[in-house]
């Protein structure tokens, strides 16, 4: 028996028409889900798109504002070349700009304002910053009074080495804008014929002390110099004095050479018998001031002889006072007569 294919049947229909409409809920979701992923995609590379223009954009402004008693201000530092005009304050001032550099450097009266006593300070620029950043310097001699500035920026008020600074910092700023007021202090009145006694201590305190110390320690030196001098002096002369004295007490016609001083001398350079000869003269004994005058030997070529003669043995050196004394030694005068 041959077989027949088979024919659809009725009752296979509802089973083929869900299996379409689950191909077709499967592609609708898949589409959905594509879209969706492109969607965001696509959002996303918006979004880091206008992060990175964002980060690429950058103005810069650090300035230091130094303002005088007078009102007038030097302002210095770094802005873009493109804010400088922002700044209105130079259309009547004198300004360098370095371009390469990107500083600034002006002289102004244009920032301040003067009401009597009352001083008001006002610096703005219309320009759009992502990094502000500008330094007030005032003289300490002032009383600061309110401060204002833009919504978005901050400051900080410090004291340092005799000036008010008011640092004044802010970012992302559009258009920044710091005012501050501050009173001059009120002198007090002079005395009549007296003047600003204050004012004359305060700056005379210094100028005498550069005089007085100066002074006072030269005259210290001075006499500390005169009084060592003269002591020194003074002992020399009574040591001196003294020794001629005793001398002259022990003073005899002089000392006869031996045959053994004789053999010695002989071994002895003639600036040494000469020494040697002087002191048999004085009984044996001088002092060295005496012996260079007696000898005409200089003094500098004295002392090596000297010390020649004593480590041989033949003169003694020993301090009297204030000065030396030159004896011949006991052992050259040994055998020695005395007329």
């Amino acid at each position: 028996m041959e077989g027949k294919p088979e024919k659809l049947t009725i009752m296979d229909e509802p089973r083929l028409r869900m299996i379409l409409c689950l191909l077709v809920l499967v592609l609708i979701s898949v589409s959905g889900i594509v879209c969706v992923v492109c969607g965001l995609g696509i959002e996303d590379g918006n979004e880091a798109a206008a992060v990175v223009a964002d980060e690429g954009y950058f103005k810069q402004l650090i300035l230091e504002i130094y303002v005088d008693e007078s009102g007038k201000a030097l302002v210095t530092g770094y802005i873009e070349p493109d804010a400088v005009a922002s700044l209105s304050f130079l259309n009547n001032s004198e300004y360098i700009y370095d371009n390469d550099t990107k500083q600034l450097y002006a002289l102004t009266d244009e920032l301040t304002d003067k009401s009597g006593a009352d001083w008001t300070l006002r610096f703005s620029s219309c320009a759009y910053y992502t990094d502000y950043h500008t330094v007030f310097y005032l003289p300490d001699v002032i009383r600061l009074g309110r401060i204002n500035c833009s919504p978005t920026m901050q400051y900080f008020v410090t004291v340092s080495n005799g000036s008010f600074v008011i640092d004044v910092q802010g970012y992302d700023v559009e258009s920044p804008m710091t005012e501050i007021e501050y009173q001059e202090q009120l002198e007090q009145p002079e005395q009549p014929g007296r003047g600003d006694t204050t004012t004359n201590i305060t700056i005379m305190q210094p100028l005498l002390l550069l005089i007085i110390v100066p002074i006072a320690v030269l005259t210290a030196l001075l006499v500390l110099y005169f009084y060592f001098y003269f002591t020194k002096k003074r002992s020399a002369i009574g040591g001196a004095e003294e020794y001629k004295a005793d001398r002259e007490g022990r003073k005899g016609a002089g000392i006869e050479i031996s045959s053994d001083m004789m053999r010695i001398m002989e071994t002895l350079t003639e600036r040494e018998r000469g020494i040697v000869n002087a002191l048999l003269k004085h009984n044996g004994e001088m002092t060295q001031a005496d012996l260079r005058y007696e000898t005409g030997i200089p003094k500098s070529s004295l002392t090596g002889i000297l010390r020649n003669l004593e480590r041989r043995n033949i003169i003694n050196k020993k301090e009297w006072g204030r000065t030396n004394v030159i004896e011949l030694s006991k052992w050259f005068l040994g055998g020695k007569g005395k007329k």
